[in-house]
């Protein structure tokens, strides 16, 4: 029984300190605006979920289906960026070496923190959930509530998924290699992978999202009432899609919940508990041994020059001490060459190669073969962008600063550096477009350096951490300048938007500015 209850006191109390975070209200935020704007009325002239045009009403086990659908799908991207550094905030603040010194098994603390995430993820699903019953009495299509129609596709399709997401979050923070935000990267594309596999190429048993299983019993149902949809291509797919007039509907009365489908379901815990055991053998719980080496060959470094020091003192009776100077001023370019070099400062051998690599490669590449490939440059610098004014906080150094720097020249000095890291990454491609006479893309590209690290500093702002900056400018990225969606593209190779972006960046850094006044209190004394 103490074991229960010290899991009982573990889940509780990582719920709530989720729920005082910032990332944990922003993701509140965006899940009660999706219950709202994926169940549009008739009248709004666009779909969410896409059948050729039509969708069933609005009963309890269409929006069921659908929330179960979106949760499964997009809790996997924010929910993961949220819960993925547990084991590292343990280690961080200091809990990690009271845990290695217990008696809790590696097997115990890694199945807790996974139950944990566990639990936080439901209590965003219940959220959802409870929006779009809430949407369904709005519209008013059919007031008959169902519970059935919410309960079946949650425990079906959004258990095993979440559980298997819970189980990543603690794998990722454990696996070397995975950690920081080369595993942010991985998850993505991994994240994408399975949405296309879910979507382009559907197969219940690989299909972790379970999409499938809701959609194709949704198509059955609307090519029964609609004859052009038997021959339609439209096989069902999630976004913004624009639809003139009023949307037809139909009648969609849920899934047949059989046993099939509850073995290939569940199938997913299985695997989750394989990661489990796995991350519980890669965890090292805790070691320090590597640092408490360094740190006492440095205590061993200080004693030896200590007794010079001493030696020095009794072999000359006066010691001249160097006067210290102040001076008021401050060198903007001075601290512009600081920031740089923490900036730059970390990264293995093979980080600057490649950088070096894709410098080469927008300058000696034609432009027209390598235009698909260009974005890659983009994200190349993703880890210099995130840490850009969360790097102190996250080091414990912000305060120390504060009190040793204005704070107007540290704001504007990490801004500019976050840019010039922009320009130096884009330098062969800059070239390349002033030798060609590409005028449309060099200031397209221009704003689009711009834009990025103003960016990353008012999310980071704001935030308080990278994760935040990192998912949305990934997923920004991909929609933008990897799939050409025409507003998105802030580095204008489909459609040049110079000015929106232009615009975006100037209010973003207004909105930084505002978010380090009010947690510095004095940004413009410098």
């Amino acid at each position: 029984m103490n074991n229960v209850f010290n899991l009982y006191y573990l889940i509780k109390n990582n719920l709530i300190r989720q729920m005082r975070s910032y990332p944990f209200l922003i993701v509140i935020g965006l899940t009660i605006f999706l219950g709202y704007a994926c169940v549009p009325a008739a009248s709004s002239g666009y779909e969410v979920f896409y059948i050729g045009g039509v969708r069933g009403e609005y009963n309890s086990y269409w929006l069921g289906g659908m929330g179960a659908m979106l949760s499964s799908l997009l809790l996997w991207l924010f929910g993961f960026y949220m819960l993925r550094s547990q084991v590292t905030d343990d280690q961080r603040l200091g809990v990690g070496q009271l845990i290695a010194s217990s008696p809790i098994s590696n097997l115990r603390y890694i199945f807790s923190k996974t139950i944990s995430n566990f639990v936080v993820l439901l209590a965003i699903e219940t959220v959802l959930i409870v929006a779009f019953i809430i949407m369904q009495f709005i519209r008013g299509e059919d007031l008959s509530f169902q519970i059935g129609g919410y309960l079946y596709p949650i425990l079906y399709i959004v258990f095993p998924s979440l559980a298997l997401l819970a189980a990543l979050t603690t794998f990722f923070d454990v696996c070397p290699g995975l950690k920081g935000v080369i595993g942010n990267i991985v998850f993505f594309f991994l994240w994408v992978f399975l949405g296309i596999i879910a979507i382009a190429s559907p197969n219940s048993y690989w299909d972790v999202f379970g999409l499938d299983v809701i959609r194709s019993d949704m198509l059955h149902d609307a090519a029964s009432k609609y004859e052009f949809l038997k021959t339609s291509e439209e096989g069902g797919s999630f976004g913004y899609y624009p639809v003139d007039g009023k949307i037809q509907t139909f009648q969609w009365d849920g899934v047949d919940w059989n046993s099939e489908i509850l073995l290939t379901r569940f199938m997913w815990f299985g695997v989750a508990i394989l990661f489990i055991i796995i991350t519980a053998f890669l965890f090292k719980r805790f070691n320090t041994s590597h640092s408490q080496n360094g740190l006492l060959a440095k205590v061993n470094e200080f004693g030896k020059r200590s007794e010079v020091v001493l030696e020095t003192k009794q072999n000359n009776k006066q010691l001249i001490l160097t006067s210290i100077t102040r001076s008021n001023r401050v060198s903007m370019l001075r601290m512009l060459k600081a920031e740089l070099l923490l900036m730059l400062k970390g990264f293995t051998i093979w980080w600057y190669v490649i950088a070096i690599g894709l410098i080469a490669f927008g300058l000696l590449v034609p432009l027209h073969i390598s235009k698909n490939w260009l974005p890659l440059i983009m994200i190349w610098p993703i880890a210099i962008w995130s840490q850009m004014i969360t790097r102190e906080k996250f080091y414990h150094t912000d305060q120390i600063i504060i009190s040793s720097c204005s704070p107007f020249y540290k704001f504007f000095s990490t801004w500019i550096s976050g840019i010039i890291v922009s320009f130096m990454i884009s330098s062969g491609l800059l070239v390349k477009f002033i030798l060609s006479g590409e005028t449309e893309f060099l200031i397209s590209w221009l704003c689009g350096i711009v834009f990025i690290p103003t960016l990353a500093l008012a999310l980071g702002i704001w935030s308080g951490s990278r994760k935040l900056f990192e998912v949305i400018y990934m997923l920004w990225w991909y929609l933008g300048p990897v799939n050409d969606i025409p507003y998105l593209d802030f580095l204008g190779l489909s459609t040049a938007q110079p000015m929106v972006y232009l615009a975006l960046s100037v209010i973003l850094l207004c909105v930084a500015i505002i978010g380090q006044q009010q947690k510095t209190g004095k940004l413009f004394s410098v």
